[in-house]
C-alpha cells in the first residue's frame, strides 16, 4: 500500500516582532517516496509546480531531510523571461527555519532550452559553498526545459560534495 504525504509550500514573513516565520501558502500531495534522482525532482516541478508551462523564470528550493524526504517548497524568485535574482540569505533562512538538512534547487527556462547558462553555474557553485558553511549541502541545481531537464551535478557543471 503507498502511502500519501502532503508537501507544503511556505512563504517567509514577519511577525510582530520582525522576526522571520513561516507561512503555508499551499501544498502538493504526493505519494510518499524518496526524491533521490534529478527526474524525480524534474517530475515534481513539470506536475506539482508546472515549471515547463510558466512564462517567466521562477526559481524554487525544496527542503530535505536527511532521508531524502520533500518537507517543503519555497518560491524563490519569479523573474523576467530570462533571469531572476536568487539571494543565499534568502534561501538559507527559509532551509533553517522548515528544519531542512539538504536542499535542491530547481529553476525554469521560459526559452524551453534547458542548457545552463554561466550565471546558472555560478549561483550553484556559490550555494554550494554557502551549504557547506551552513551544514545544509546542496544536493542538485535543476533546470526545466520544454520537454527535458538539466542536472549540473549530473553534468559536472559544478564541484558538489559526495
Amino acid at each position: 500500500r503507498r502511502k500519501i504525504m502532503k508537501i507544503k509550500e511556505y512563504t517567509t514573513e514577519l511577525d510582530g516582532d520582525k522576526k522571520n516565520i513561516l507561512r503555508e501558502v499551499g501544498h502538493y500531495v504526493i505519494v510518499k517516496e524518496k526524491y533521490n534522482s534529478p527526474q524525480k525532482f524534474a517530475d515534481f516541478a513539470r506536475e506539482k509546480l508546472h515549471l515547463d508551462m510558466r512564462a517567466e523564470e521562477y526559481v524554487y528550493i525544496l527542503g530535505l531531510t536527511s532521508k531524502n524526504h520533500v518537507l517543503g517548497v519555497f518560491e524563490i524568485s519569479h523573474g523576467s523571461i530570462d533571469r531572476s535574482v536568487c539571494g543565499v540569505r534568502e534561501i538559507f533562512v527559509r532551509l533553517l527555519l522548515s528544519g531542512a538538512a539538504q536542499f535542491v534547487m530547481i529553476h525554469n527556462h521560459p526559452s524551453g532550452d534547458d542548457s545552463p547558462s554561466g550565471m546558472d553555474c555560478q549561483a550553484t557553485q556559490r550555494l554550494i559553498e554557502a551549504g557547506k558553511l551552513m551544514g545544509i549541502p546542496m544536493v542538485d541545481s535543476i533546470i526545466i526545459g520544454d520537454v527535458g531537464h538539466f542536472s549540473i551535478r549530473e553534468e559536472g557543471m559544478a564541484k558538489f560534495e559526495d
